[in-house]
């Protein structure tokens, strides 16, 4: 990291100051290949997921609608209303990807999604003690060793709420 960009991530994550995505150097000779930096795409997923899961129980606890959910034995179906499959269990899901933000940092989106329910560590706790909770990051790689860091900030967050964290990598 530059000096310059070690001062935009300082002034980013204590004075609350948005960073700029990094962008690939312009101007470089053809077949030039480029490492490092931010991931280039990512979605990322609250999933609740049980057997016995019931969607609705999950939206009145959060009060906040899934952007996807399903229930074992009620059909998924497909647009014509034939099934499309008969799901073994349950899932209440809420996601963000690049075209729901402006944050490019994996981790800050993450906090941006987990912002949207509730705080109350009680209500995640029960949850977990019934249902499984993970956080999962979808991440699309352009070229090598791109990356990003869960602060321990962020772990320390999905820990208390009894939630996992799986990762994705296209």
């Amino acid at each position: 990291m530059s000096g310059l960009q070690n001062v935009q991530w300082i002034q980013a994550r204590f004075w609350n100051v948005k960073v700029e995505k990094p962008k690939t150097p312009s101007g470089a000779p053809q077949g030039t290949v480029w490492s490092g930096g931010p991931i280039d795409w990512f979605r990322i997923t609250l999933k609740i997921c049980s057997d016995d899961l019931i969607p609705e129980e999950i939206t009145k606890v959060f009060r906040v609608s899934p952007d996807e959910s399903f229930q074992r034995g009620k059909p998924i179906l497909r647009s014509d209303g034939s099934i499309k499959r008969m799901p073994k269990f349950g899932v209440w899901r809420v996601f963000i990807q690049p075209s729901d933000t402006d944050e490019w940092d994996c981790c800050e989106a993450a906090m941006e999604l987990l912002a949207r329910l509730p705080s109350n560590v009680e209500i995640w706790r029960n949850l977990s003690k019934k249902y499984e909770i993970i956080v999962s990051f979808a991440l699309s790689l352009e070229s090598s060793n791109k990356g990003f860091c869960l602060t321990n900030e962020f772990l320390k967050f999905i820990g208390e709420r009894g939630i996992s964290a799986d990762f994705d990598i296209y």
